[in-house]
């Protein structure tokens, strides 16, 4: 009975855990840069829970979703420079 009691806490502990880990970071945390260029809308929410307190700004999903809005940001001007180009 007593190591059914240890072996119960132990695995609750351990379940306890896996929900501290960075995964969870935002709503859609967990991601790299690539991952948030091609889910755009996903990369839209986290980016607005990452903006709703500073101490979030230090994440590892806020900083890949800043860096991707970066790099999205990046691209579309440079096809916007494409295109008006293309059409002188």
């Amino acid at each position: 009975m007593k190591n059914l009691t240890v072996t119960l806490l132990v695995l609750a502990g351990l379940l306890g855990l896996a929900g501290c880990s960075g995964v969870g970071e935002g709503p859609e945390g967990g991601h790299d840069v690539s991952w948030y260029l091609h889910h755009q809308n996903q990369m839209q929410k986290e980016s607005h829970w990452c903006k709703e307190s500073a101490d979030r700004s230090k994440l590892t999903s806020c900083k890949n979703v800043k860096e991707a809005e970066s790099q999205a940001l990046s691209y579309n001007a440079k096809k916007t420079v494409q295109s008006v180009k293309n059409d002188l």
